[in-house]
């Protein structure tokens, strides 16, 4: 071996690995295949001011006001021996297989250069009204096609569907505007957007619920339901009785009338007594529950509240005697046994034919009074 051989064979090796590192090598070696990049029609969104919002694929766009297809496109590699390619962009309402630009029918058409690997978004103007697209739905293509000499045909494309309104109308029949809906926050495409049964319109112009919210006071009763039993949607509490909306109609009291039964009992206390705030007088002895509960002293839940065989009512009104005590006269006769034997209940041991009495037993001695009963006593 001769002694420049050792230095030659280190130049060379030098010489590779600066050519394993180079940026062209790199290019070389690491080759893209054109498969692996993202090429054609990426991405298509609509915007602008005609845009009035795109709901389960579908874009709603303002028949009188302009809105803007944004079709985002990628290069593809083998497309041009240069770094550079030209692309045309079209939105049409048929899927062409080529451009003809004599014979274009496009809603809109722009070129693009596209370096190599690059994207870019292709801005394309949608008039409906001057396009004569008719309010309804639409199907539009946004399509790439090539643009060199000789070649124009159709590199990829992607369909939308868009659906044309127009502001003053009224998609769903709700009695509210297409603008006005979106405004609110409704569905123009449901004319009940809350599913409260009440439509929109209505909720809106006639009850002043939100057409949003089933439950607009949330009380707990949908606003529907409110509106069938006449209390407010808006105010969980119409009454104002310390007792809400929903607790009420459960209970069967009234919502709407903070005394249901106009007995000067408001409804939460008769809840808590148990008394009935539909029922001025519960037991029906004649004397209201607030008489009861707030004169008397007697039970409005029982007719006889010292059970003497004397409603309370009559105690009070016929013989003055006392409804919450058994013997009010105390002589040890029970209100009501005496006035059977036509005494007085209210004055004791008035009746010193009766042995009983005198006897200080104060049992009934029915046989003194009724001798029918003496005779039955006897033949049983």
């Amino acid at each position: 071996m001769s002694r420049c051989s050792a230095p030659r064979v280190a130049v060379v090796a030098v010489i590779v690995a600066l050519l394993a590192t180079s940026p062209a090598t790199a290019l070389v070696t690491g080759a893209v295949d054109a498969t692996t990049v993202d090429s054609g029609v990426l991405s298509v969104d609509v915007t602008g001011a005609g845009a009035a919002t795109e709901r389960d694929d579908v874009y709603y766009v303002w028949a009188d006001e302009p809105a803007t297809v944004q079709v985002t496109v990628g290069d593809y590699l083998n497309d041009s021996d240069s770094y550079y390619a030209d692309y045309d962009v079209r939105l049409t309402e048929t899927r062409e297989a080529s451009y003809n630009e004599p014979l274009d029918t496009s809603l809109d058409v722009t070129t693009v250069t596209l370096g190599e690997l690059a994207t870019i978004d292709a801005a394309l103007t949608l008039k409906p009204r001057e396009q004569d697209l008719e309010p309804g739905r639409h199907t539009l293509y946004a399509t790439m096609y090539s643009s060199r000499s000789g070649d124009s045909s159709r590199r990829d494309d992607r369909a939308i569907t868009v659906h044309v309104i127009n502001k003053g109308g009224d998609l769903d029949a709700d009695g509210l505007s297409n603008t006005n809906e979106l405004t609110l926050g409704t569905d123009f495409r449901d004319a009940d957007t809350d599913g409260d049964e009440l439509e929109d319109g209505y909720e809106v112009h006639q009850f002043d619920s939100d057409p949003t919210d089933r439950d607009t006071d949330d009380d707990g009763i949908r606003d529907d339901e409110e509106v069938r039993a006449g209390t407010d949607y808006g105010d969980a509490d119409t009454d104002a009785d310390s007792l809400d909306d929903r607790s009420e109609l459960a209970a069967n009291t009234s919502a709407i009338e903070a005394d249901a039964d106009l007995d000067g009992l408001p409804d939460p206390l008769e809840v808590k007594l148990g008394t009935d705030p539909e029922d001025r007088d519960t037991d029906g002895d004649g004397l209201t529950d607030l008489t009861e509960f707030r004169d008397t002293g007697t039970d409005p839940l029982d007719a006889d509240t010292d059970d003497d065989g004397i409603e309370d009512a009559i105690e009070l009104r016929r013989y003055g005697s006392n409804p919450t005590a058994t013997d009010s006269d105390a002589d040890r006769i029970p209100d009501g046994e005496e006035v059977l034997r036509g005494m007085d209940p209210t004055t004791p041991n008035d009746d010193a034919k009766n042995s009983a009495v005198t006897g200080g037993t104060g049992a009934f001695d029915w046989s003194v009074h009724y001798p029918l009963g003496r005779l039955l006593t006897v033949l049983t």
